[in-house]
C-alpha cells in the first residue's frame, strides 16, 4: 500500500480527501431528512467534516511520502513570510471589499442585497465570526492540505507546469 502512495501520491491524496470529507458527512447525516431544522443542526458539523478532509489528507500524505522531515517542512512553511504584510492585507481584504462594493450597488435596487454586516445587531460577533472562519476554515484546514501537499507534489512531478519554485524544491529534495 505504501508503494502505491509513494507511485501516485496525488491520486492518493485526492481519494483520502474524498473519503474523509464524505465519510464524514455522512456519518453526520446518517439518512437525516432534509428539513430546515435538521440543516440548521447538522451544517456546523457536516462544515467541520468537510474541511477536515483536505487537511489530515495533507498532513497524513506528507508523513507517508517524506516522513518526519516532510512535517517539518511543511509546519516551516506556515512560519515563512515571503512577502511585505501590506501584499497579504491586500490579498485578504480584496474579495470582501469587492463583494460588498457589489452587494451596495445591488441594493439600490433592493435592500434585501444589503450585505450582512450592515443589518446585523451583532456587528462584532458577525465580523469576528468570518475573521475566524476565514482563518480556520479556508485557510489553515483546507490549505494544510491542497498548498501543503498536493499543489508541491505536483510541481515536483510535472515538467510542464514546473516553476522556478518547484525546481528549487526538487533540488532540496535531491540533496
Amino acid at each position: 500500500m505504501r508503494a502505491f502512495v509513494r507511485k501516485h501520491p496525488v491520486a492518493s491524496f485526492y481519494a483520502l480527501v474524498f473519503t474523509i470529507s464524505w465519510g464524514g458527512i455522512l456519518l453526520v447525516v446518517r439518512g437525516a431528512p432534509g428539513t430546515t431544522e435538521n440543516v440548521q443542526r447538522l451544517m456546523p458539523m457536516a462544515l467541520v467534516a468537510m474541511f477536515a478532509g483536505p487537511s489530515i489528507a495533507g498532513l497524513a500524505m506528507n508523513a507517508l511520502v517524506s516522513g518526519r522531515a516532510g512535517l517539518r517542512e511543511l509546519l516551516s512553511r506556515f512560519t515563512t513570510w515571503r512577502m511585505a504584510a501590506r501584499w497579504y492585507a491586500i490579498a485578504l481584504l480584496t474579495g470582501p471589499l469587492l463583494v460588498s462594493g457589489v452587494l451596495f450597488a445591488l441594493s439600490l435596487h433592493s435592500p434585501a442585497y444589503l450585505p450582512g454586516i450592515v443589518t446585523a445587531k451583532d456587528k462584532a460577533g458577525l465580523l469576528l465570526f468570518g475573521v475566524a472562519w476565514a482563518l480556520t476554515g479556508g485557510g489553515l484546514l483546507e490549505e494544510t492540505g491542497w498548498t501543503g501537499f498536493a499543489v508541491p507534489t505536483l510541481r515536483l512531478r510535472r515538467g510542464a507546469v514546473a516553476t522556478p519554485a518547484a525546481d528549487e524544491q526538487q533540488r532540496t529534495a535531491d540533496a
